[in-house]
């Protein structure tokens, strides 16, 4: 039972995959590099430039967004490569929210590094995740954007709600053959 359990446990951890979760199904690779190479769109109260572009800081109701991903936060620092025809890394600071669909994730302070298509979501106590009414929070959460999959660091704490029966499709066909059974008679 314990096994049966913790195999529960996993798959669901599994099911509610990564808040950003770039990969719906089997993507063609084309589309993939295509997600990456989206504008980043940022909206703030202020931007400063500094050190001949490499490091642009906004601040004040600050809100992102890359495709589908939304970030919004306090501060957002963007750091470019040397020749700035890159981002390197982007770092949200300040009441951290990123949504992206029915996923929401909440944090002190996230790192998104482009590359590697991952961002690293921080919080004191604690980061917190959501997808529908399944919970999922813990100190450090590292969303792995292109694999579809998330890692959750130091003390990880998780609820999952059964799913409802009456949208169950195994049970809406054996309720309908109860019912068609019993009207016959």
């Amino acid at each position: 039972m314990k096994s049966k359990s913790a195999g529960l446990i996993i798959f669901a951890a599994w099911v509610f995959v990564a808040l950003p979760a770039i990969a719906q199904n089997e993507a063609p690779l084309k589309e993939k590099s295509k997600k990456s190479e989206e504008p980043i769109e940022i909206t703030s109260d202020r931007m400063r430039s500094e050190n001949g572009g490499v490091k642009i800081v906004f601040s004040g109701n600050v809100v992102s967004y890359k495709g589908d991903l939304k970030i919004t936060s306090d501060i957002m620092e963007i750091y470019n490569t040397e020749d700035k025809k890159e981002t390197d890394e982007i770092v949200a600071i300040g009441n951290v929210v990123i949504t992206r669909g029915t996923k929401r994730a909440i944090g002190d302070r996230a790192v998104y590094l482009d590359k590697l298509q991952k961002i690293i979501l921080t919080g004191t106590p604690y980061a917190t995740a959501w997808e529908e009414g399944n919970m999922i929070e813990g100190r450090e959460m590292i969303f792995l954007l292109e694999k579809d999959r998330f890692v959750v660091n130091q003390r990880v704490r998780m609820k999952i709600y059964p799913k409802d029966e009456k949208n169950n499709p195994k049970k809406k066909s054996q309720l309908t053959d109860q019912d068609q059974l019993s009207s016959s008679k």
